[in-house]
């Protein structure tokens, strides 16, 4: 099975995707391509890089874009910006992100506004739908994950890049997130390999993983008093 095929199977009962760290808007187009017709929120705290997701979704009336990075809390972040901003992360790189991607350069940094799925939930409009929860945020995957936190008991899928070796300083290991989804009972769908890997070592350095919740109320089943509740 392809990625493609895998995302087809997937996508075919969920209501929302939720974008997390949407770049220029490449994950929302191909999962269009894949054949999914719900509602997309993108998120996308770089301002720069955010002008071209805006644009990329112009056309599209069901895809909503949020210039704001997902966090554990709502408060300021500083992103650390990459020349090609596929890197730009509120992470430092190491020295192996930079010798994998030479030419995605450091470019500076910006302070972003962040907010917590905890407390975006309510703002969503997720209430009673399916959600797919991708987050593509330069190791800070487990942060939002642990901010969101009982909101998680609401997503009917997950879909994180993760890496298998350190590519910034101080973020999480796979073996972090992997314990934390698994005591919040998650269970494992599909490692895709994501990036061709370190050509020196033979190093495999990143994968696609993606969950599924375990319990039946992770398909949105709770009322809006509830999910009101739980971002207090």
């Amino acid at each position: 099975m392809t990625s493609q095929e895998r995302r087809r199977v997937l996508l075919q009962d969920i209501d929302v995707v939720i974008d997390g760290g949407a770049n220029g808007g490449q994950y929302a187009e191909w999962t269009r391509q894949c054949g999914f017709r719900g509602r997309i929120i993108s998120f996308e705290p770089a301002s720069e890089t955010f002008d071209v997701l805006s644009e990329a979704a112009r056309s599209d009336d069901d895809w909503h874009c949020h210039n704001v990075a997902l966090g554990p809390e709502d408060g300021r972040a500083l992103l650390h910006l990459t020349r090609t901003s596929l890197g730009s992360s509120v992470f430092r790189r190491t020295e192996l992100h930079s010798r994998v991607w030479p030419d995605d350069l450091d470019a500076g940094t910006e302070p972003v506004p962040m907010r917590s799925l905890r407390s975006l939930w309510p703002e969503l409009g997720c209430n009673g739908r399916r959600v797919y929860l991708k987050l593509d945020v330069e190791g800070a995957e487990l942060s939002v994950l642990e901010g969101a936190g009982p909101v998680l008991d609401h997503i009917a899928l997950l879909e994180l890049e993760l890496p298998l070796v350190a590519m910034h300083h101080d973020a999480p290991t796979f073996g972090d997130v992997l314990n934390f989804l698994t005591a919040r009972g998650f269970s494992v769908v599909a490692l895709e390999q994501n990036h061709s890997g370190d050509d020196v070592t033979g190093q495999m350095l990143m994968i696609d993983a993606i969950f599924r919740a375990r319990s039946a109320a992770s398909y949105g089943d709770s009322s809006s008093s509830e999910i009101t509740r739980m971002s207090r």
